[in-house]
């Protein structure tokens, strides 16, 4: 059961990271491990091999002291004394000769070749590990110079550093199992906490896919870069919950601007069914449906064009434009509207032109837009100041009024599809002006900034960029 469960989380993140914790830390542990008894099994060989040497120089003096026969005291008290099974003493000539040796009962396969000699004349002394015939351990030789005609051979047991070490990598690898037992335990805990973060974030997603939009992920007792995912998503979450709000809003504009006018198309076609009608007032009813349509029609392609900006996949063509020349032409046409209702529209500029790269046309439906905002929402009586300042980088265009203002808490959302502050909608339009307006100067790699006090006016500056031909 517990094996059908494991093989059930084995696509797991939780469970990967736990086995892969378990795995780099056995494979660390054993790694380690295992050069530890490297190192100890080096060690014991080189404490054996200076013991040894120590043994040669001790006989060596012995010889200069007392001859053959102290070699040979020496040799028996040293067998008594360790052991006869532990170590093992043989003195032989340039020939290979046995001359002496110690009692060689436990080590009768032990010999000394003439591949011996010949490294030690050399090298004065020669070290090998051999297998003991009949015997369960190796035996560590050495055969070194005694004086010149002869060679000593010292046979040490290595029975006793093989059992320790024996003993040692049994304990080692206990040692291992139950570290790899921890070490799988520690990983399971940690890519546990490390994923109960992660697991409170897709429940809360799994909510939210429910319809349950208020959901929000746990945030503040996770681990830091889990703690920082939630607060993310959860900031996330407000931003598109926000986003929503402001498409139903959207929404709703695009439903009443454009019910509004069906609704009259269809008022004036229904009375234009009924009676008898003379042919002025049936001109009249398709020239209203005609005016309709081109609303319709001019809202349609103004959210067209805005989305086509807003999303990037337009390419405007952009040329030398007399920025100057644009707004004296946008001035011209709407003084007639300013005079109707006694607003003083001005223009002032610090030069004669002002060339930017953009798009003549809609450069123009900008300041149209600026200037239809400026005048709608100015009262009679009032003034608009248009001014121009150019300077070597950027062009500037101001356009400040003495009209309603807009309120403070309206401003952040003044740039919004369809957004009002006219919630009775007393003043015509669709509120796709400034959006529109903004749209473009970006587009053109310029910026907008709106500053305004209720009841005093507002002031619109635009930057562009100047062309980089001047």
């Amino acid at each position: 059961m517990f094996l059908k469960k494991l093989l059930n989380r084995r696509h797991d993140l939780s469970f990967r990271l736990a086995l892969w914790y378990a795995g780099i830390l056995i494979a660390t542990l054993l790694c380690t491990l295992v050069i530890l008894y490297a190192y100890l099994g080096t060690y014991l060989r080189n404490q054996v091999d200076s013991a040894l040497l120590n043994e040669l120089r001790e006989f060596n003096t012995l010889y200069s002291e007392g001859g053959l026969d102290a070699i040979e005291r020496e040799m028996e008290l040293e067998s008594e004394s360790e052991g006869i099974g532990r170590v093992f003493f043989r003195l032989v000539d340039k020939n290979g000769q046995t001359l002496l040796h110690s009692d060689m009962s436990a080590w009768r396969g032990v010999a000394v070749d003439q591949i011996q000699i010949s490294h030690t004349r050399i090298e004065n002394h020669y070290f090998e590990t051999r297998e003991i015939p009949d015997q369960d351990f190796e035996a560590r030789v050495l055969v070194g110079r005694i004086d010149v005609d002869y060679f000593l051979q010292i046979v040490h047991s290595l029975r006793e550093d093989g059992l320790f070490l024996s003993d040692l990598a049994t304990l080692l690898m206990w040692f291992a199992a139950a570290l790899a037992m921890i070490g799988v335990a520690s990983g399971w805990y940690i890519s546990g906490r490390a994923m109960s973060g992660i697991n409170a974030i897709t429940q809360a997603a799994e909510k939210i896919t429910g319809g349950q939009f208020d959901t929000r992920a746990e945030a503040g007792n996770q681990l830091g870069e889990i703690d920082k995912l939630a607060t993310t998503f959860n900031t996330m979450l407000d931003r598109i919950q926000t986003l929503v709000a402001g498409m139903r809003e959207v929404t709703d504009n695009i439903a009443h601007d454009l019910k509004s006018p069906i609704a009259r198309i269809r008022t004036a076609a229904e009375l234009a069914l009924h009676g008898e009608k003379q042919p002025a007032e049936y001109t009249a009813v398709i020239a209203n449906t005609i005016n309709e349509c081109d609303r319709l029609l001019a809202l349609v392609d103004t959210m067209l064009f805005l989305s086509e900006m807003e999303s990037g996949t337009r390419n405007p063509r952009l040329e030398d434009v007399d920025l100057a020349h644009l707004v004296h032409e946008a001035c011209d046409l709407f003084q007639p509207l300013a005079e109707d209702k006694r607003i003083a529209l001005s223009i002032q500029q610090n030069n004669a032109t002002c060339i930017v790269p953009g798009e003549s046309a809609t450069l123009q439906r900008m300041i149209a837009n600026l200037l239809d905002n400026a005048i709608k929402y100015t009262p009679e009586g009032g003034r608009i100041t248009v001014q121009l300042k150019s300077f070597r980088k950027e062009a500037l265009l101001v356009f400040e009024d003495n009209g309603i203002g807009i309120a403070r808490e309206n401003l952040p959302r003044i740039f919004e599809r369809f957004y009002r502050c006219d919630k009775s909608r007393h003043h015509s339009g669709s509120g796709l002006g400034l959006s529109l307006a903004r749209a473009i100067v970006v587009d053109h790699g310029g910026s907008v900034q709106v500053s305004s006090r209720y009841g005093h006016g507002t002031v619109v500056t635009v930057s562009l960029p100047r062309s980089n031909s001047l």
